[in-house]
């Protein structure tokens, strides 16, 4: 059975993902949770195939998809959910955005 705990992102030093994004995550039982942080109009150059779910917590994001579907727009609020066999990228709004990010479990 697992124990109940408190999971301290806020206190992990910031790191940077690309240029404009930055990252703060732990591992929580083998899954990557993440603050992640856009700039205002930041397009992240690569496209990403690992999946996440999420929440924004601040702004707007737009996800562009490499297999070129509809794009995926969220703002603060909304929940989100990213299938890794989909690649995607964000772009951030004229405000940046701030999102919780779980990724999905790799292997």
């Amino acid at each position: 059975m697992s124990e109940s705990r408190g999971v301290k992102i806020g206190a992990e030093p910031s790191e940077e993902e690309a240029p404009g994004i930055a990252s703060r995550a732990v591992d929580v039982d083998g899954t990557r949770w993440a603050l992640v942080e856009y700039e205002p109009d930041v397009l992240r150059e690569e496209f990403c195939d690992v999946g996440h779910s999420g929440y924004v917590l601040r702004g707007e994001v737009t996800y562009e998809f490499a297999d070129g579907g509809e794009p995926l727009r969220v703002q603060a609020g909304d929940g989100l959910v990213l299938p890794g066999a989909r690649e995607h990228r964000g772009r951030s709004g004229p405000e940046g955005v701030t999102l919780f990010l779980i990724d999905a479990e790799v292997g």
